[in-house]
């Protein structure tokens, strides 16, 4: 028995509100698709999630009453409603408690305390329900808790345990004060634990997870280098698996509707349906109604410093979305437009200050003579907004720091539609992407690269469009060949012999 422990899961059974309350990004989203796959890999598992009270964006209070309330148990004095619910074929518990009000809630003290309680909780919660893991799939030190609590117990004596880093970025990697009023928050023995978590007078959840675990992996071997130079005592110990997708779940429908030996111009007729699904929802939203012809850029992601779409998409958007043929005043210069529109959507941290800065700036774009009708920015992230993007959108960008995206699964999601990637050669896209055959990299990694790639790429489209050039066809059947090695089941099946390294 596997048993899966996170702090954030995007399920796509849930209501729109409860479903966007429970991810804000990637790991949520990879969370809920390694269900599927654990499933579909016939693995016992079962997952272990908090329920969040309230939805990050919104602040509307969630009703989880169409889910089965199996028991409810105190921990550490809390109170804890525990439901069952079902992920894609497998049993996920929701936890339920006032501690859990916000997803990554900002105040510090209080995210410290749903991290502790869903360490405890995981430990009463199997043993009320006489489940005794083999293993305990730990997602990022916001989960590492979970050790000490199972460890003091002898029902969980034959337990073993495999931790996932998914991020280099401070952000994933907690770190809390180490003076006694937090570690004793903890409720773990101090003459064992605290030389282990405590370095330097700071608590540091990743670094815990390291040393107490018996497996340690990464999200792509890139990532699994960058991980042994951050943690070099740990090196032996960490492994590279790069991350998956479901692809039952984010291909689209038109696409799915095709038999197996489906030709070229059915497969290209199936994308520009999905591209009109997106275009109409576009125009329903936001009144703006972009052009079927004209190729779209898009990107759906939460803003963060190292991602990086501001600063690389400021100098040079004007000539992204001017006309072919125009001459536009730029920073780098005066550029040719490429005649591209821009469909993009995202939200930042309510704390970070920059990146909500980013956020009203793209929301000005969208005001400027220049970009109006051609651009479009959604201050918000759903699974809706997710799927449609990648199903419908020609171009897919990725723009995050060198060695800063630990693997990346929107590149993914946009290569199993067929959608050509442009992104920065890193993490999980520099393993399946081949320059100019099935994706672009950003590199050298600057604005003007950005802007020269796609100027390759806007060629490629319009000489299809207006030639009937073969191409770009080409390219987007080679990423949708590329996109059916991502599936979820091929990754689950490398976890499958870490599993039976460690029973």
């Amino acid at each position: 028995m596997i048993v899966v422990v996170t702090p954030e899961m995007m399920i796509p059974e849930f209501p729109e509100s409860a479903r966007g309350a429970n991810f804000r990004g990637g790991l949520g989203i990879l969370s809920g698709d390694i269900m599927v796959g654990l499933a579909k890999g016939k693995v016992e598992a079962v997952g272990i999630i908090p329920l969040y009270k309230f939805h990050w964006m919104t602040h509307e209070k969630i009703d989880y009453s169409n889910t089965l309330i199996l028991f409810e148990l105190k921990v550490n004095g809390k109170l804890i409603k525990v439901r069952e619910i079902q992920r894609g074929g497998c049993k996920v518990f929701g936890l339920e408690s006032n501690i859990f009000n916000i997803l990554y809630v900002a105040d510090r003290w209080q995210r410290f305390q749903q991290e502790v309680l869903l360490g405890h909780a995981v430990a009463a919660v199997l043993k009320r329900l006489n489940i005794k893991p083999d293993i305990v799939w730990l997602q990022e030190g916001h989960t590492v808790v979970t050790i000490p609590a199972l460890k003091k117990d002898p029902y969980f004596a034959e337990t073993k345990f495999l931790f996932t880093t998914h991020t280099p970025a401070p952000e994933g990697m907690e770190k809390f004060p180490g003076d006694n009023n937090w570690f004793n928050e903890l409720k773990i023995d101090q003459k064992i634990y605290h030389s282990i978590f405590v370095r330097n007078g700071v608590i540091d959840m990743t670094r815990a997870a390291m040393i107490l675990a018996d497996a340690v992996n990464a999200v792509s071997l890139e990532h699994m280098e960058v991980v042994k130079k951050m943690f070099p005592e740990f090196a032996s110990k960490i492994i590279g698996i790069r991350n998956g997708s479901d692809r039952d779940l984010w291909l689209s429908p038109h696409l799915k509707e095709l038999n197996e030996e489906f030709s070229l111009s059915t497969f290209l007729n199936a994308q520009q349906s999905a591209k009109k699904d997106l275009l109409r929802f576009l125009v329903e939203k936001t009144g703006i109604r972009f052009d079927l012809q004209k190729p779209v850029l898009g990107w759906v992601r939460r803003i963060a410093w190292y991602k990086q779409q501001y600063p690389i998409l400021a100098p040079i958007i004007k000539a992204i979305c001017a006309e072919r043929g125009e001459r536009i005043d730029t920073p780098l210069g005066k550029l040719e437009g490429l005649g591209f529109q821009v469909f993009s959507a995202g939200r930042a941290h309510e704390s970070d200050s920059t990146c909500l800065g980013w956020m009203a700036e793209f929301q000005n774009w969208m005001d400027n003579p220049l970009l109006s009708g051609k651009f479009i920015f959604l201050p918000e992230y759903s699974f809706k907004l997710l799927r449609l993007g990648a199903q419908g959108c020609d171009v897919w960008l990725s723009c995050p720091l060198p060695e800063w995206e630990a693997c990346g699964t929107s590149d993914q999601r946009a290569a199993i539609n067929g959608r050509v990637n442009l992104t920065t050669k890193a993490g999980g896209a520099k393993e399946y992407i081949v320059e100019g055959n099935n994706g672009f990299f950003i590199e050298p990694y600057e604005p003007r690269t950005v802007y020269n790639k796609l100027k390759i790429i806007s060629d490629l489209y319009y000489t299809w469009i207006e030639k009937n050039g073969k191409q770009w066809p080409n390219i987007c059947r080679a990423s949708f060949e590329a996109g059916k090695s991502l599936d979820i089941l091929p990754m689950i099946e490398k976890y499958k012999k870490i599993f039976e390294s460690l029973k």
